[in-house]
């Protein structure tokens, strides 16, 4: 049965009635500014549990229980213990305003309380081997949270929500067991204030709308006297301790389910924050990660298409978030990661080593051969695999496995190479869940693997792209710094030899004019005269060839920037595509400043300190150039100051016979007027470290 989104009931009683929180007169008062002197949640400081007079006893029905003791009580505290039998969002819109200034004044909220289940699933939990993943527990939880995109407009469950996130409010589940046969309905609470003075209450009311309108009565214990008061106060505050840190030996108190408490959390990030909050530290998400959450949504309602983030902005982490969420709905069982290149590949190992819903984890590429280990498990399970195999691996699998696996296919753009769409065709498409990651997407001038990708694996579904993820801090900001050269006398005769195959090519009929563009985009790559303007660059800017990867067309180019380096002492090696991989895991590890590469290390390596890239070889289409420039604007935690300079170089000079303006020689100055309209962008105030 389907309780109202209005009031979402929490471990959770269907007693009592629901709010209508559009005439939940506390919530207008909720507001996130904080500096308004007239802000009915600002402290002064100086309020303490001391100064607020406190009744002996309080009932429902002379009395306003809020006003008299929740208020008051959680303005001055810094920490708020609740024992209950029953807990719902719906209480929250009752004391809101009490909570914003426990918020405020950086307190917290332990909450230990019951599950609602049937006597049945009660009696079989109580002898439980683990209760705080009991299916039966997780069943009803999850059953309260079905409408959760819904519900998620109500305030109750967005503070909810907040409260979670920020680690202001934390849960238990408390289950008689051993001698006790009944339900856990205990009514106690203890406000504690920063001075260290506690008072505490006892009564019938639970944490739910009906508790405030049912007749209740609570009697409060104030816990700095030196009278029998006082004996009581600390004898309810003992039996919650006794409770939380799980010492009483007739109930089970487990943490709230993870499962669960994400779900909870994930909603934060899609609303502002509904009070202010001070001195607190944050320790739930962070705000700026909000695109990972819309990203899971958006191929929730999709369930096949690719996201198109920017490198750096934590790819690897949403698809792990998807694959979470799809075994926590129990929609697949086994996920296939298939990339290419071995540090990806070896990167995907070791994010998927610390995954909580994978128990085996099987690799099918370089020298490891588990694909069949994986066909056959029975357990929860990833298969990495490298692209090519991928066929191979599809075709072997049951339909009954492929119909429980989710599939993500990284940088998807590789995926539309020719060999790779004869041998995938009608393949991917198979699993009902189909995940493309990349930064870029499309393929440049290719209709046909474009079309394949997106038949097989779907459309674009999602898009964060780099100047985004700059203002909100998740990239580094960057210098652009562009050096202008021009051709050679060398380098203008093999133009002019290029131009005269091209006419001799029309001639014999074949006007396409891509052989044309490659040969002209590689004499601009190899040509020898940036070397000496670098040169001179790195004598007035020695700091470029610390934490840095040259990227050069070819291992011949990279010899003749070597002089240079080694005249800087800078330590360095290449990282080719025959060198050895130790190579990169030392740059990594920061033995070495500087790494001389090819387009090898252009995709998916997370290298946070790398700090410079320079440019010697660039591609017209966009996308070699964005994985590139990912390398360096990654925020490195270590230097959280860290600003990026990209190094490139713009031919300036005219040939004698020009191109069309969607030539290669064309892109030069385009791509610079990318780069200094990214290098302009400044990260937001809130997102400053």
């Amino acid at each position: 049965m389907r309780r109202p989104s209005s009031e979402i009931t929490f471990y959770i009683s269907m007693r009592g009635n629901c709010l209508n929180i559009e005439n939940a007169a506390p919530w207008q008062h909720m507001t996130t500014e904080t500096n308004d002197s007239r802000h009915p949640f600002k402290q002064d400081g100086d309020l303490r549990l001391q100064s607020v007079t406190f009744p002996e006893s309080l009932d429902t029905s002379e009395d306003d229980i809020v006003a008299r003791l929740y208020v008051p009580a959680l303005r001055a505290s810094s920490r708020y213990d609740r024992g209950v039998g029953y807990f719902t969002s719906g209480w929250l819109s009752y004391v809101a305003e009490g909570l914003a200034a426990l918020a405020a004044n950086g307190g917290k909220m332990r909450l230990i309380t019951s599950p609602h289940l049937s006597p049945e699933d009660w009696g079989a939990v109580k002898q439980g081997e683990d209760a705080k993943n009991d299916p039966r527990i997780l069943a009803t939880l999850n059953e309260v949270l079905d409408d959760l995109e819904s519900a998620a407009k109500s305030m109750p469950l967005t503070v909810l929500a907040w409260l979670i996130a920020d680690g202001l409010l934390d849960l238990r589940i408390a289950i008689p067991t051993a001698k006790l046969t009944g339900d856990f309905h205990i009514k106690i609470g203890v406000f504690q204030d920063a001075e260290g003075d506690f008072i505490a209450f006892n009564g019938s009311p639970n944490e739910t709308v009906g508790g405030f309108q049912n007749f209740e009565k609570l009697h409060i214990h104030l816990g700095w006297t030196n009278d029998r008061d006082a004996v009581h106060a600390k004898s309810i505050a003992n039996t919650f301790d006794r409770l939380w840190n799980k010492h009483d030996p007739n109930v089970r108190c487990f943490e709230l389910p993870t499962a669960i408490q994400k779900r909870l959390v994930r909603f934060a990030g899609k609303t502002n924050r509904p009070y202010p909050l001070r001195g607190h530290k944050k320790i739930g998400i962070t705000n700026k990660w909000r695109h990972q959450d819309e990203a899971l949504a958006e191929f929730l309602k999709a369930r096949a298409g690719v996201l198109g983030m920017a490198t750096g902005t934590g790819k690897t982490r949403t698809a792990l978030k998807i694959d979470t969420e799809l075994r926590e709905r129990d929609l697949i069982s086994s996920t296939i990661v298939a990339a290419y290149g071995t540090d990806l590949l070896d990167q995907w190992y070791s994010a998927l080593v610390g995954h909580d819903y994978v128990d085996l984890i099987y690799r099918q590429y370089d020298s490891h051969n588990d694909a069949d280990k994986f066909r056959l498990s029975k357990r929860p399970a990833c298969l990495i695999v490298n692209r090519r195999k991928l066929a191979e691996v599809i075709r072997r699998l049951s339909p009954e496995r492929i119909a429980q696996t989710l599939i993500i296919c990284d940088e998807v753009h590789g995926f539309g190479e020719p060999g790779l769409v004869s041998e995938l065709d009608g393949q991917i498409k198979k699993f009902p869940y189909r995940l493309g990651l990349s930064a870029t997407p499309s393929r440049e001038y290719d209709d046909d693997g474009n079309d394949f990708i997106k038949r097989e694996i779907g459309p674009v579904i999602f898009r964060f792209d780099i100047q985004e993820a700059i203002r909100r801090g998740i990239l580094c900001e960057f210098d652009y710094h562009p050096i202008e050269f021009q051709f050679s006398p060398k380098d203008r005769a093999a133009v002019q030899t290029a131009f005269a195959k091209q006419r001799s090519r029309e001639e014999d009929g074949d006007t396409d004019r891509k052989q044309l563009w490659m040969e002209l985009a590689k004499i601009k790559k190899l040509s020898t005269e940036k070397i000496p303007l670098f040169e001179d660059y790195v004598a007035r800017n020695p700091a470029i060839l610390q934490r840095t990867i040259l990227f050069v067309e070819q291992a011949d180019y990279g010899a003749l920037l070597q002089p240079i380096l080694m005249r800087e002492r800078v330590k360095f090696h290449t990282y080719y595509g025959d060198d050895d991989r130790e190579n990169l895991r030392r740059f990594a590890r920061g033995d070495l400043s500087c790494l001389i590469a090819c387009k090898r290390i252009s995709e998916g390596i997370d290298i946070q300190s790398v700090h410079n890239i320079v440019l010697f070889a660039t591609a017209k289409a966009p996308i070699e150039t964005v994985q590139r420039v990912g390398r360096c604007l990654r925020i490195d935690p270590k230097n959280p100051n860290k600003r990026a300079t990209i190094v490139d170089f713009i031919k300036t000079d005219e040939d004698d016979e020009l191109p069309p303006p969607d030539a290669p020689l064309s892109t030069d100055e385009r791509r610079r007027a990318w780069f200094q309209k990214l290098a302009a962008i400044r990260r937001e105030r809130a997102a400053m470290p």
